[in-house]
């Protein structure tokens, strides 16, 4: 073959690989070969003269470095997968450190009047390769490291729709200092195929190959006015999670497969540090085991830390205060959630001698929460429990309203409704709980 002929052959393939752009509208297309498509990536959305780039079906682009977008003004359109490379090193010492607990992202999208798509339900966006992760972590609920997918970060007016994430390496969706951001027609999977696990056997407590460690669906942080919307999600951890400062959030029709449902906090991990959630609705939210039969932890639960500092975050702290505010949780249903409804204040992860000593310590409020309409059943594990409300003396729980609260507990197992430091509960017969500071009415 001539030079002049290799030299047109080279010319038409970097041709295919450029992104080709025509009255803003920007088409990428994928060097392929395994060969990194991260810089193309970035350069392209960089681009003054790409005000809509699509990525299109059924294209695989190889994202082997960090990513950090601007969309301002912009509509991606992921309709093909953005194939994160499982090189474990690589991420572990280059991914972005973020003001939360220090975690670490992969991909920062941030910017004003933006959209992000993949599609179809279902069908574009993210392959994190996270099976790398999964096996890697096993046993380490927060082994430093592992990225999360996408981080939505400092933006605002933005909506990210029929978007998919699957296999992600740490945490699906984080949303932190932002306000007004849609995500709509969400779909993520985590699911663990490891082949040196045995199948998961529940019954024996043997939860196999089907566990994936702290896979969080849905996490907010500092953001104010964030409405989540037809979702499904297949986790091994919280399905939405609330961080401190999260505020005016709107979610309804979610459905989760295992995992802990739905998580306020945790809270006040942060010395000095004051976490609010206030105006939370949530309606119309479904939680069944996963695949394998696992039961879930539970449909929502509350969770702060000890009043104390012991320690540094992630693994560590406390010491913080704050406000959980204006709750509305409707329409919910499940099964076989081991403890349905249950709120901690004497959280920590650091080792320390007598725990105990210190669960009175927390000043996290909780008030003003309604729970209407919660359908479903409990899986025993922990016994007949269907709801334990234990606040913190320093900082009683006021104002729990239960209104249609039908959960039943397994045969043999007397229904337990415990209230430990809480005023003004209603519509359930608390039966249990120490009450300090405070009374409940049944």
């Amino acid at each position: 073959m001539c030079l002049f002929t290799v030299a047109l052959l080279f010319g038409a393939l970097a041709s295919l690989t450029a992104a080709q752009s025509s009255n803003g509208t920007c088409t990428l297309i994928p060097y392929g070969n395994g060969r990194d498509d991260s810089q193309h990536f970035l350069d392209t959305i960089a681009s003054p003269n790409c005000t809509t780039i699509t990525l299109p079906q059924p294209y695989t682009y190889s994202i082997q470095k960090r990513l950090a977008t601007d969309l301002t003004g912009k509509t991606l359109n992921v309709f093909g997968t953005l194939l994160f490379s499982d090189d474990l090193n690589y991420w572990i010492n280059n991914s972005w450190v973020t003001d939360f607990d220090t975690l670490q992202a992969a991909w920062i999208v941030s910017g004003s009047g933006w959209k992000l798509s993949g599609g179809g339900f279902g069908q574009g966006g993210i392959d994190g390769n996270g099976q790398a992760w999964y096996t890697r972590a096993k046993g380490f609920g927060n082994q430093p490291g592992r990225p999360m997918s996408l981080y939505i970060s400092n933006a605002t007016n933005g909506l990210l729709t029929e978007f998919s994430i699957r296999q992600p390496q740490f945490w699906f969706i984080f949303v932190d200092q932002s306000k007004n951001i849609t995500l709509d027609y969400i779909y993520l999977n985590a699911t663990n195929h490891d082949p040196d696990e045995p199948p998961p056997n529940p019954q024996a407590g043997n939860l196999g190959n089907n566990w994936v460690i702290n896979t969080d669906g849905f996490d907010s942080y500092r953001s104010d006015q964030i409405t989540v919307t037809n979702w499904v999600v297949q986790t091994g951890d919280d399905c939405i999670a609330y961080k401190g400062n999260s505020t005016n959030i709107y979610v309804r029709n979610v459905t989760c497969w295992g995992g802990n449902g739905v998580a306020y906090g945790s809270l006040g991990q942060y010395q000095n540090r004051t976490d609010n959630l206030i105006n939370i609705t949530m309606e119309d939210m479904y939680f069944y085991p996963s695949e394998a039969g696992l039961a879930l932890t539970g449909a929502a639960y509350f969770k702060a830390w000890v009043g104390v500092h012991f320690g540094d975050p992630p693994n560590g702290g406390g010491g913080g205060t704050g406000l959980v505010k204006n709750v509305t949780m409707r329409n919910f249903q499940f099964q076989d959630a081991d403890e349905p409804v249950y709120l901690q204040s004497c959280l920590t992860y650091s080792a320390l001698p007598n725990i105990s000593a210190y669960c009175n310590t927390s000043t996290l409020q909780f008030e003003d929460v309604t729970i209407e309409d919660f359908v479903g059943t409990s899986s025993g594990k922990n016994n007949g429990s269907l709801v334990n409300i234990a606040c913190s003396p320093a900082a009683p729980c006021r104002n729990f309203e239960f209104v249609n609260f039908n959960v039943t507990a397994p045969k043999n197992f007397t229904p337990e409704y415990t209230c430990i430091n809480a005023i003004n509960v209603t519509g359930i017969n608390c039966t249990s709980g120490a009450i300090a500071g405070g009374s409940y009415n049944g």
